[in-house]
């Protein structure tokens, strides 16, 4: 029959009219199988860009763009898998919206692997895989969890080095790895994010404006960094000789300046700015006797503290905003003169609050070694970890461990020989034995651990809200570990309350993952894979609020941290004003609970304030009792030494083994200003969100106060109900950034 067919074919071409029939339907065929494959084959994706120009963060929220070809059909979504902090594979969807997905992911892992699934509802799905290690486009290697990371924008064509960081990172790449610096450079706004919490682990921004080539950002992207500044952000805005055009009131950017603008100066005396950066070398040669002279804006009506300024002029202010901060610098930091000058480095250090000192390396290896963490949120998870009435302390479960392995080995060994050989006298019997001392090992082990880690879900959670009491802002972080006594998964989201467990509207909601920071093993940085292979995966809702099917093995648990934030109106009562340098007035608390150890932060001082039930006040004056804020914390105290007849300082050694959740945020919240790297031999860069110890500087206070333990400030939900009602440990603290009035009007710290 074959041969039939062929000889058939071939008298049919030896025709024309059968060669045009053939080339007619082979036309049609191929047509037919392009229109189906065109109709239901989606486009490719032909580029990644993960972070900031490929900058990123490990354990945080980070930017994530898939972009895709002409050719082929858009497919309706794109669904991103990345391993968490515990390896288990995660997933978030996104909508593609012209031949574009933007969405935000959080990666556990520093080799990062990023699966790509996408497709159309009427055709086939399509998976791809994105390594980092092979820097397929905006693409790189994460930067660890407790580094620094520096965004750059608008700066002009002097080079990836226009602002003067990159000597200053290279000056700190000599630290310990977790204290590194890494600068992203945008030549445009077009690839910052549109969420706030794209910017998580961004340390601080650099806005330049030197250059008028750089595209204006849009409306949506100016409100986004502004909300980001809000929930803690640090922002450098360099304005300089475009000041004019930058700071007119329909500028996007005017609502970041301290002051309105006015006019414009030729400054020939920079010896302030100098002096700011600490540096020697003046910017203008001469004093500016050759013609030379930095264009700099005249601010009218400036609102925050002056730190630099020649004459009247205001060069470098400091500005709250909600919980973050606003550095104004009245110059172009990628424009000459300051492009050309030797020291620009220490300015660019100066206005991002880094030293510039080598940083001292610390022998960390040793709390690694005994408690697994480098980092304070790896101390806080640790604390977290632990569970009234699921099991002893680490230290008598091994040696009950240890003596119940020898007890079984002398059961199977010597024992059962003796037993049998005195008593039986039949060693064969030793086929009976033998398994049943087995059996019954077994039995008594699972009996012991149930005994141990009993039958119910618990949760041990750490609370911490921040009030910004100018606005009614509300910012509220909760740390939580959940314990499960069986495998099960979880459907796990958060309902933040507030105050008397009122719940808090409306409110924005983040559900995460917490992460272990460090190269130790179950690090994110670890140089080992995770020894489990996990295939069950997990979602988070398209709003982030919500993390379903979130699976936990049996007795064991999973660290979240969650963010929130929204509006409300039962605050403080606080009235301050500064009384030579000191605050002067009245603190109420008018919630109906106790606050207990209390503490006012001002500039360099601490006020101890004890404890204060409902509708009690307190008073402040020059003549209160205080103390230096650092001696406060690190526990300073005087002593005298017999030996050498002389009294000294001695600060109280930092606890690196406490599982006390407050003694360690209390730490958090004021690292740097307790000099935190030195004093606890940790780092705090993974969570560095929580010191606000900068918004001292910048003419504000804050009190700091444990609320009472009536209920915790969010309840984790499972399934949208509490995970557990009775088996709940938590603590809250809560912290008011309050404004200190001035006696007179326009005076300046």
């Amino acid at each position: 029959m074959i041969r039939s067919f062929a000889a058939a074919t071939v008298q049919l071409l030896q025709r024309p009219v059968g060669i045009a029939c053939l080339l007619t339907l082979g036309m049609v065929a191929t047509s037919a199988a392009e229109e189906a494959t065109d109709s239901n084959w989606p486009a490719e994706p032909i580029g990644v860009r993960v972070g900031f120009g490929g900058r990123y963060k490990i354990g945080v929220w980070v930017p994530v763009e898939i972009r895709f070809g002409s050719s082929g059909v858009p497919p309706d979504e794109v669904t991103l898998t990345v391993a968490d902090g515990d390896g288990v594979p995660s997933r978030v969807t996104a909508p593609v919206r012209e031949n574009r997905a933007l969405t935000y992911t959080r990666f556990g892992r520093a080799d990062g692997k990023l699966s790509v699934s996408y497709g159309r509802s009427d055709g086939p799905a399509v998976e791809r895989i994105f390594l980092s290690s092979t820097g397929e486009g905006d693409f790189q290697p994460a930067v660890p969890a407790g580094a620094k990371l520096i965004v750059t924008v608008g700066a002009d064509s002097l080079g990836p080095d226009s602002l003067g960081i990159g000597k200053l990172v290279a000056a700190l790449q000599q630290g310990h790895d977790e204290q590194r610096m890494a600068v992203a450079c945008l030549d445009d706004f077009g690839q910052l994010p549109d969420q706030w919490y794209g910017y998580e682990g961004v340390d601080a921004v650099v806005l330049s404006t030197g250059n008028a080539d750089v595209p204006a950002p849009s409306e949506a992207q100016v409100a986004t960094l502004e909300k980001w500044i809000t929930m803690g952000g640090r922002l450098v805005l360099s304005v300089g000789a475009r000041a004019e055009t930058v700071l007119a009131a329909d500028s996007r950017f005017s609502r970041f300046a301290p002051g309105r603008f006015e006019s414009m100066v030729s400054l020939r005396q920079t010896g302030t700015l100098e002096a700011f950066a600490a540096s020697s070398t003046p910017i203008l040669s001469r004093g500016g006797a050759d013609g030379s002279a930095l264009r700099v804006p005249r601010l009218a009506a400036v609102a925050g503290v002056v730190e630099a300024r020649e004459a009247d002029l205001p060069l470098v202010v400091r500005t709250a905003r909600g919980f973050g901060q606003i550095i104004f610098l009245a110059a172009d930091l990628d424009r000459p003169p300051l492009s050309d000058w030797k020291d620009r480095p220490r300015l660019a250090a100066r206005l991002l609050d880094v030293s510039q000192r080598r940083i001292e390396e610390t022998d960390d290896s040793a709390a690694m070694m005994r408690f697994g963490f480098t980092d304070m949120a790896g101390q806080l998870r640790s604390a977290l970890d632990r569970f009234e009435g699921v099991g002893p302390e680490p230290f008598r479960l091994f040696m009950l461990v240890l003596g119940l392995t020898a007890l079984y080995l002398v059961a199977i060994g010597p024992l059962d020989y003796f037993l049998l050989r005195r008593f039986v006298g039949r060693m064969q019997w030793t086929w009976l034995t033998f398994p049943a001392i087995v059996l019954a090992f077994c039995a008594a082990a699972y009996l012991l651990a149930i005994g141990l880690k009993g039958r119910e879900v618990r949760i041990h959670q750490a609370d911490l809200i921040d009030v910004d009491t100018t606005t009614g802002l509300v910012r509220g972080t909760s740390w939580a570990n959940v314990f499960s006594p069986r495998m099960r998964s979880f459907d796990l989201s958060l309902r933040p309350e507030f105050a008397a467990g009122e719940a808090l509207r409306p409110a924005d909601v983040l559900v995460s993952w917490l992460g272990l920071p460090g190269a130790a093993l179950g690090g994110m940085n670890a140089r080992t894979s995770s020894p489990v292979r996990w295939t069950e995966q997990y979602d988070f809702s398209r709003d982030l609020s919500e993390m379903r099917g979130v699976p936990i093995p049996i007795w064991s648990t999973k660290s979240l941290v969650a963010r929130w934030s929204g509006h409300g109106d039962e605050c403080l009562d606080a009235k301050l004003a500064d009384d030579v340098l000191a605050p002067s007035g009245t603190i109420t608390n008018t919630f109906d609970f106790p606050l207990s150890n209390c503490v006012l932060a001002y500039r360099r001082w601490a006020y101890d304030l004890g404890s204060l039930e409902p509708g009690q006040s307190v008073r402040l004056g020059p003549m209160s009792k205080r103390s230096e804020l650092k001696t406060l914390l690190i526990g300073r105290k005087i002593e005298f030494n017999e030996a050498g007849d002389r009294y000294h300082q001695q600060a109280t050694p930092y606890d690196q083994s406490s599982v006390d959740a407050a003694y360690i945020l209390r730490t958090m919240m004021f690292f740097e200003k307790a000099d935190g790297r030195q004093y606890t031999m940790l780092s705090n860069g993974y969570q560095n969100f929580v010191d606000l110890g900068d918004l001292l500087e910048a003419d504000r206070a804050i009190f700091i106060a444990e609320g009472s333990a009536g209920g915790p400030a969010a309840a984790w939900l499972d399934d949208r109900l509490p995970i557990t009602e009775k088996n709940r440990q938590h603590v809250t603290l809560y912290r008011f950034v309050l404004p200190i009035q001035k006696r007179e009007t326009g005076q300046t710290q």
